[in-house]
């Protein structure tokens, strides 16, 4: 079976919907990176969700489509600009979906009721 359309499909509606309940994601045009960094946090964090660990040709599909997302240099770039401007809600989604995900130290409980505060996720947050 074929899993990238479903994969993209189920996709898009997890990153419209990360997304559109945090503030509005406008990137600039110098921003596009950073805005192509962002939605492959959240798909990054979506197929890290699907993957069951069992070895299953389904697990293999899911690993290799996680492998075109979840790039070190994308979650990097994130934090970077989350460091940068802990202030830009546009990032808030993409860095509580990497908290976990990415090597350095996680964020902390206040910084994290922080970003869920305003980024209004059900998917990271309680």
């Amino acid at each position: 079976m074929d899993f990238r359309w479903i994969f993209a499909t189920a996709g898009v509606g997890l990153l419209s919907t990360s997304l559109s309940l945090a503030a509005p994601a406008a990137f600039s045009k110098d921003e596009q990176p950073l805005r192509k960094a962002v939605e492959d946090a959240a798909m990054c964090f979506h197929f890290a969700g699907e993957f069951s660990g069992d070895g299953s040709a389904r697990d293999k599909e899911v690993a290799r489509e996680q492998r075109k997302v979840c790039t070190k240099e994308g979650q990097r770039l994130v934090m970077k600009a989350y460091r940068k401007n802990p202030r830009d809600e546009r990032l808030y989604p993409a860095v509580l979906m990497l908290d976990g995900l990415v090597s350095g130290p996680p964020l902390s409980d206040a910084e994290k009721a922080r970003l869920c505060a305003a980024a209004k996720t059900e998917l990271v947050c309680d």
